[in-house]
């Protein structure tokens, strides 16, 4: 099996399982969106510092957490409490990710990126991906479930992945996203880039192998925290969203493995790269067979 270890680095800030991309109604925000001002690029503009994975100037390797994962430190606390259900369940609803988006949840409205940021994605997706691709990296359709307001869309678009769809079941979330989207420099060409808010247990049918490319930061955790059969649901979806060949990338600290293995089952998925063994937060990367 072909193997690639996450690069170890230092944890800073929290991280966490991500925004559970189920949604009441499912209306679509395309992007007709332009920036509304000029700027160089997010890089260089000066915006404030907040919780988790923060954007700044000289942003390095080190500010990204892979697998000491926040969240599961926030959930200490309960061990052996009572309430240890009750908080993790907090997680799987929407009113919680509703409520942190508009400035009243635990973490940041404004920016938050879940257990670990792009730097650690991009040698995963070259190497599992574009490694063995015959499409441009600007041509490669990828797909980011719960996006909440990660800035993963803005990393991809800035190092050349364009073709992006990304959803979430909160509308908060999609607004926050378009926000962050102003800050590409003015004359960003943002038709190949889609934002909806959208159900992940039942995505539009025209997604129907659509992507060659799923990334998931926590939002199947999430959806995993919020009962009722939604997890194996949703990654019903996402087999079915995928093209035949395609690789969905996984962070995950919170499904059961048992669970994981029966649901991506290797009837349908090849398990690239197993991440049970990952320290908390594992990363897997699955082809869809």
């Amino acid at each position: 099996m072909h193997f690639v270890p996450l690069p170890v680095i230092s944890s800073v800030g929290r991280s966490g399982p991500q925004f559970s991309p189920m949604s009441q109604g499912s209306h679509i925000i395309r992007s007709a969106f332009a920036p509304s001002f000029a700027t160089p690029s997010l890089w260089n503009r000066n915006i404030p510092r907040v919780q988790g994975h923060c954007r700044s100037k000289q942003s390095s390797l080190q500010q990204f957490t892979t697998s000491a994962s926040e969240f599961d430190k926030d959930y200490s606390q309960f061990q052996g409490d009572e309430s240890d259900a009750e908080a993790r369940s907090q997680f799987g609803t929407k009113s919680y990710w509703d409520a942190m988006y508009e400035g009243m949840g635990d973490f940041s409205a404004d920016e938050y990126s879940w257990y670990y940021g792009f730097e650690v994605i991009k040698p995963i997706l070259q190497d599992y991906v574009e490694a063995s691709s015959a499409l441009e990296k600007s041509q490669l359709s990828i797909l980011i479930p719960g996006c909440g307001n990660d800035p993963l869309l803005l990393d991809f678009y800035n190092a050349g992945y364009q073709t992006l769809t990304a959803f979430d079941y909160s509308e908060g979330a999609i607004d926050r996203q378009n926000e962050l989207l102003e800050y590409l420099p003015m004359g960003s060409d943002l038709d190949s880039v889609a934002l909806s808010v959208e159900d992940a247990r039942t995505l539009p049918e025209e997604w129907t192998q659509q992507f060659d490319v799923i990334i998931e930061k926590g939002a199947l955790d999430a959806i995993y925290l919020s009962g009722d059969g939604n997890f194996e649901q949703s990654v019903e979806e996402f087999a079915r969203v995928i093209k035949k060949g395609g690789v969905c990338i996984s962070a995950s600290g919170v499904v059961p493995e048992e669970l994981r293995r029966e649901t991506f089952g290797k009837d349908r998925w090849e398990w690239l790269r197993d991440g049970s063994d990952d320290l908390k937060a594992g990363c897997f990367v699955l082809e869809r067979r």
